[in-house]
């Protein structure tokens, strides 16, 4: 998560910023959230000053012309007591505090019939006095004495600031509930009151009232144009908190669980096979466990993958570790599903077993580090894919993966060296190719993406992946006709990948606003693959641009479910709060929609 505040912006489609992210697999392969309008808000923050509405009681007021960074100010006068002074019983008094005690007490003590027949220009005169000795005492630290004289200005006038300010000493006494309390009574009077809503936040955040404080803290950052470095961070910490708890206690509760079979799928193309087939010798017909094996096997090639575990743990139960040189194929296969569902302890305990019945196993050595990958291990990553090189120096599976390892570390000219080293090795595999055209890209070297790209397409014209990939590339280039043309070819080529009509949607919706077609697109998606996570959160996409706030949250409670990782749960549960506090944020205030349409 950035450091920054998640800044959401709601625009027309027309002007949203594309954001397409991983153009393929990067050792665990992520399906990007691509598009979604996602902005971190990282301006530096030099104006405090916030637009307020204007009260005629300041007119009068003096202007601060201190150059030093004050608090943001909307009603208040200077004098206004700051939240950040803690208490500390062992000050000394200041005489002047109680010199006019007498007074204090006559005012706070009229009658409320002798209020009654004050004109209302000397009950703001009076509420004042009262408001300015409060506000000694407040600085004095001698908080009660402040509560109680604010408690007697409010008698005289409901000013919001004098609940703001009887709020502060509630703050200072901890006493959180009394000043949310507080702040409630201000906002119901002026509810775009910074200073109010600041405290509120603060105090909601105390007591654990985390959305509420997220909602306070949103609301200030939208009136202020997101120039509050106060509200920004505490914005950024409360969406840190409610994510990562959330996130760790889901994690740790919910059932392991496959991920979308495009997401399952990618993976498994990303090497050359998932094992050699069981074949029968002269001397004896298949084991019971080798038939269950090979059923795996095919299962899996035909992406019925929960049938396909049932099958390689029947094989598992009935022996298969006695078959030589399938055993190892067998528990490689069982760890990489244990894996894709994100129980790692598990899968590394079979990755463990593969390699004791086949030390020289590299495809396991490569799938393990993948599961060191998702550990963020990356020091164990290396090592193993440097052992199965070690091994097998011709492997192209062990340089592919190294070629992945440099991409996740952005170091793209090394990763297409051991790319295209893959390539000259076995000239059959599609993904090297993938990935040499996104890395030459990535370095800016576009002409030869665009070759590698055709080069690919031409010797492997019936991959639909291929052509998605391309496609999106295309996307990222700013041609978004050919993209249309390269998503249409993967389509035609394989109905059942979903990643081709969620990508021609998002290209659609983002250059022409179609949002016709782009629905329909992935529903289609959504048809093929109900748990295709890009098509999940590209509907929310939509839906938020389209301005349907409840569809697209329950898009992204439906992405939070399908998150694959914690890191992953994470992004989401964040994009989905910052999205219910602004979609709060308009109903409760709908005359700043255009506001928040122009940041």
């Amino acid at each position: 998560m950035s450091d920054n505040i998640v800044q959401t912006v709601i625009s027309k489609p027309q002007s949203h910023a594309r954001d397409w992210k991983t153009f393929v697999s990067i050792l665990v392969p992520s399906v990007a959230i691509a598009g979604l309008a996602i902005y971190y808000y990282s301006r530096s923050i030099s104006d405090q000053q916030p637009p307020s509405p204007k009260r005629n009681r300041r007119k009068n007021k003096k202007k601060n012309h201190t150059t030093t960074q004050q608090p943001p100010k909307t009603t208040e006068t200077s004098q206004e007591p700051s939240e950040t002074l803690p208490a500390d019983k062992n000050d000394v008094v200041d005489p002047q505090l109680t010199a006019s005690q007498d007074l204090d007490s006559d005012l706070a003590n009229m009658p409320e019939d002798q209020i009654l027949l004050l004109s209302q220009a000397e009950k703001k005169k009076i509420s004042q006095q009262l408001k300015s000795r409060g506000n000694k005492f407040f600085q004095a630290k001698r908080y009660e004495k402040a509560i109680n004289l604010y408690t007697s200005a409010l008698k005289f006038d409901k000013d919001p600031v004098f609940y703001s300010n009887r709020a502060a000493c509630y703050a200072a006494l901890q006493e959180y509930e009394k000043v949310v309390t507080d702040c409630n009574s201000a906002l119901k009077i002026e509810p775009l009151y910074i200073k109010a809503l600041m405290r509120r936040a603060q105090s909601y955040e105390s007591i654990n009232n985390l959305r509420d404080s997220l909602y306070d803290y949103t609301t200030i950052c939208i009136i202020q144009d997101f120039k509050n470095n106060l509200a920004s961070a505490g914005a950024e910490r409360v969406l840190k908190n409610i994510a990562e708890a959330e996130a760790k206690q889901t994690i740790a509760t919910r059932e392991p669980r496959l991920p979308s079979k495009s997401f399952i799928s990618g993976y498994f193309n990303s090497f050359i096979s998932n094992g050699k087939v069981a074949e029968p010798t002269e001397d004896s017909e298949l084991t019971e466990a080798e038939k269950e094996y090979n059923l795996s096997l095919d299962l899996a090639s035909k992406k019925k993958y929960a049938e396909s575990i049932q099958h390689i743990e029947n094989a598992i139960k009935l022996g298969i570790d006695q078959s030589k040189g399938i055993g190892a194929d067998a528990y490689s296969l069982k760890g990489t599903y244990n894996f894709l569902k994100g129980s790692l302890d598990q899968s590394e305990l079979d990755f463990n077993k593969a390699l004791e019945l086949d030390p020289s196993h590299v495809r396991t050595m490569y799938r393990k580090a993948n599961m060191y990958t998702e550990k963020k291990e990356i020091e164990k990553v290396d090592k193993l894919i440097a052992s199965a090189l070690s091994i097998n120096p011709k492997d192209p599976e062990g340089f592919f993966q190294s070629g992945q390892v440099w991409f996740l570390k952005q170091d793209f000219d090394k990763a297409a060296k051991d790319y295209q080293q893959a390539i000259n090795l076995d000239q059959d595999y599609v993904y090297p190719y993938i990935q040499l055209g996104v890395a030459q890209f990535k370095m800016g070297q576009v002409e030869n993406a665009m070759q590698t790209f055709n080069l690919a397409m031409a010797r492997f014209p019936n991959r639909s992946d291929l052509f998605n990939y391309y496609g999106e590339v295309l996307a990222e280039q700013g041609g978004p006709v050919d993209a249309a043309k390269a998503f249409e070819k993967s389509i035609g080529i394989d109905r059942s990948n979903p990643l081709p009509y969620v990508n021609k949607a998002i290209s659609t919706f983002q250059t022409t606003g179609n949002f016709e077609l782009a629905l329909s697109l992935i529903k289609e998606a959504m048809t093929v693959d109900p748990e295709c996570e890009l098509a999940v959160a590209a509907l929310s996409q939509i839906y938020l641009q389209l301005g349907m706030f409840e569809d697209s949250l329950a898009m992204l409670r439906r992405a939070v479910e399908l998150a694959k990782s914690e890191e992953e749960m994470i992004s989401t549960i964040t994009f989905r709060e910052t999205t219910a506090a602004q979609y709060r944020f308009i109903k409760e205030h709908p005359e700043m929609l255009q506001k928040l349409s122009g940041l």
